[in-house]
This record gives C-alpha cells, sequence and structure tokens, in this order.
C-alpha cells in the first residue's frame, strides 16, 4: 500500500489553518485557557496545544530529516502499512485511540509564553519546508511512527497536519466547555 497521493501544498496550507486558529482560540480565551473541561478532556486548551506544538515539531523535524536523507532514524527501505494507510487517507481521527508518547506529553503547567514560542517555531518550520515542497513530495526514506510504522516525508506532513487538526477539534470542545463560543 505505498501509492498514497498526497498534496503537499493542501497539507501545508491546512497545518497553518490549525496554527492560526490556535493563535485565535488562545486569545478568545486568555488565561482560561489554563482550565480544564473535564467532562470533554483531561487536558486544558494550553496543554493541547502545547501537545500539538510538541508533536508538530516531531513530525517536522522528521520532514526535514527524510528531504535531507540525514539522519539516524532514516531508512531507505519501508512500506505503508495498512492502518497507517487508513488513517492517512481519513479526514477524521477517532478520539482516545492512542495514548501521547512521553516526549510529546504536556505536563500540568504551561508556560503561555513558551507555548506561543512553539506555536511560532512549528510556523517557521512550515514555511522553510514549504519553501521545499518538491523535495518533500520526492523523498523517498522512511521514518518509522510508534504507532503507524515506516512514513514518507509527505505522510510525516499529513500526519502533522490531521493530528493538529484532531487536537484543535478538542481544544475548541474543552473553549466550549468553558463557556466559549466558538
Amino acid at each position: 500500500m505505498q501509492n498514497l497521493e498526497i498534496d503537499v501544498q493542501a497539507e501545508f496550507d491546512g497545518l497553518e489553518r490549525a496554527l492560526d486558529a490556535y493563535d485565535a482560540l488562545r486569545a478568545r480565551l486568555g488565561e482560561r485557557e489554563h482550565a480544564v473541561a473535564k467532562d470533554v478532556s483531561g487536558w486544558s486548551v494550553a496543554q493541547h496545544l502545547f501537545h500539538i506544538a510538541l508533536a508538530t515539531d516531531l513530525a517536522l523535524r522528521h520532514v526535514r530529516a527524510l528531504v535531507d536523507n540525514k539522519g539516524r532514524l532514516v531508512s531507505a527501505d519501508g512500506e505503508l502499512g495498512e492502518r497507517a494507510a487508513a488513517v492517512l487517507v481519513s479526514e477524521r481521527t477517532r478520539r482516545g485511540v492512542a495514548e501521547a508518547p512521553r516526549m510529546v506529553r504536556p505536563g500540568d503547567d504551561v508556560n503561555p509564553v513558551f507555548l506561543g514560542n512553539e506555536i511560532a517555531g512549528a510556523r517557521a518550520a512550515v514555511a522553510t519546508l514549504r519553501a521545499r515542497a518538491a523535495d518533500v513530495a520526492g523523498a523517498s526514506g522512511w521514518i518509522p511512527h510508534q504507532e503507524l510504522g515506516p512514513l514518507q516525508a509527505a505522510h510525516w506532513l499529513r500526519f502533522a497536519r490531521l493530528h493538529a487538526q484532531h487536537h484543535l477539534a478538542i481544544a475548541e470542545e474543552v473553549g466550549a466547555g468553558l463557556g466559549e463560543s466558538r
């Protein structure tokens, strides 16, 4: 199952829209971004956004490594598995299917300045990689995802966008649970 057509520019566009929505949600919520709506999620909006900033950074570092064909995780061999393909062709990710890996799990307290810096870093990485969109689309190496198995650069980019939108939807539900209207 290796033939999965991914429009790299559309993935960059979607990731940028998610980052814009994060900024807008943070602006609307203000200090309430740190509150938890336990009936919606065990994480606050800030924790969801911090998680996604860290996960996006990791995914985009994998994209960069694959484009540059450098790094200890890059392998010339790989194949997109059925589960990975199913996730990558879907537009909706079920909640509660996977647990966030420790390296991208937010702590109890999220520093708002650090969160803003992480989101800005994700924006900068998107801009840098967008300038190399053809290289992203054509990169042939593989880096394994902990749950999905080997992914190529375009797969990692799509995963980053899908994951960002998934947590944005949850963060918006948390905001609504705190009395925030969308």
